[in-house]
């Protein structure tokens, strides 16, 4: 699909260009993943599972910035294809310990592969030092966007947060 570039900032200020940028990127990255049968939120995970070891699923969810419950969608497939097991926590039998297998770490590596190859065409543009800038300042952003779990704390209406 060809795409004119937005150059007016009155049309195309940051968070429109973000906005734009970031469905092109998901939706690149979305395809390479869906070869390894991965969607972009699972091979977070595994990713996290393969880094860090196993870990409590609640513990994950909160790494991932994601909802409980849609974390249970996002591993039932997994689990289902023994990419990754869950038994329940000794210490605590209401806890789940989530841990990536073999057959997952051999997918996450062929999904790499692809992810790789495709984050490469996604920033070709830009040399090493303008990703390593667009990288800090992403990140920079992605803390300032976050909401503190305690961010209602002392508010006289906190349903309204």
């Amino acid at each position: 699909m060809a795409t004119t570039p937005l150059r007016d900032t009155r049309v195309a200020g940051a968070g429109v260009l973000l906005a734009v940028l970031g469905r092109a990127a998901s939706e690149r990255l979305r395809e390479a993943l869906k070869r390894s049968n991965l969607r972009p939120r699972q091979y977070q995970a595994l990713g996290l599972l393969r880094e860090a070891g196993p870990r409590p699923q609640q513990a994950l969810g909160e790494a991932m910035g994601v909802d409980p419950s849609i974390l249970v969608t996002l591993l039932n497939p997994l689990e289902e294809q023994g990419l990754l097991t869950r038994r329940r926590d000794r210490a605590d039998r209401r806890r789940h310990i989530v841990a990536i297998t073999r057959a997952g770490e051999s997918r996450f590596d062929e999904a790499e592969q692809t992810y790789e190859a495709a984050q490469e065409e996604l920033l070709s543009a830009l040399d090493s030092d303008q990703r390593a800038q667009l990288q800090a300042l992403l990140l920079e952003l992605e803390r300032a966007l976050a909401v503190p779990d305690d961010a209602c704390e002392g508010e006289e209406d906190a349903g309204d947060c």
